[in-house]
């Protein structure tokens, strides 16, 4: 059979040996504080360009993502002090966060 076959980001050639999808551009990081009004999870002005990753970790206190500006603290998934959580969103998809009080500090990581 000539060709090859994509299964969920998977190719399999011919042979039947396997590449995957993985980062092979820049990334940044940076910090944002968060407070009781929800943000955008983004280093800078907009999102990275082709974005595959996003890495969120807040530093001192509990936040709550969404992926809308309408998260609040009774919606969003929480994040605990030095969690980390990588997920796989592109360039397209905005992850919002939100805190019960202002100030809380967290570091933000998108990977091409």
């Amino acid at each position: 059979m000539a060709g090859s076959m994509n299964d969920s980001n998977r190719t399999y050639d011919n042979d039947q040996s396997m590449t995957a999808d993985v980062c092979t551009d820049d990334g940044v990081n940076g910090a944002i504080t968060v407070g009781t009004t929800a943000v955008e999870a983004k280093v800078g002005a907009s999102v990275l360009l082709s974005r595959k990753y996003v890495i969120i970790s807040p530093i001192a206190d509990k936040v709550y993502f969404g992926f809308s500006n309408l998260v609040t603290t009774s919606t969003g998934i929480p994040l605990y002090r030095d969690q980390l959580i990588a997920l796989p969103i592109g360039d397209g998809v905005s992850i919002w966060l939100i805190a019960e009080s202002s100030n809380k500090e967290v570091r933000i990581g998108e990977i091409s």
